[in-house]
């Protein structure tokens, strides 16, 4: 009776975090550094979209999420493209 008891807390705590990963996105302007992006067929076009110049600064920040780059260049990496870059990436399976 306590091995089921345990078996069935272990599901319950495992099936919601298993959904969760299924629904988080592969990619992310806050989680994923703009190599991660760039090393990506698909995560790279998107870029290419909507931030053509980001090839160019890879070697410079590209250890960075663009989350973090964006700290430096408000104007440029405004929340709007931040966020419009972030639906995009979400669409990559």
């Amino acid at each position: 009776m306590r091995s089921m008891l345990l078996a069935a807390t272990v599901l319950a705590v495992a099936a919601p975090a298993a959904v969760y990963a299924q629904a988080a996105a592969k990619f992310s302007t806050a989680t994923s550094t703009i190599n991660d992006l760039l090393a990506n067929a698909e995560a790279k076009a998107v870029l290419e979209r909507h931030i053509p110049q980001i090839a160019q600064a890879g070697a410079m920040v590209g250890g960075q999420t663009l989350k973090q780059v964006q700290a430096m260049a408000p104007d440029r990496l405004t929340d709007k493209l931040l966020a419009d870059v972030d639906a995009d990436l979400a669409k990559i399976k």
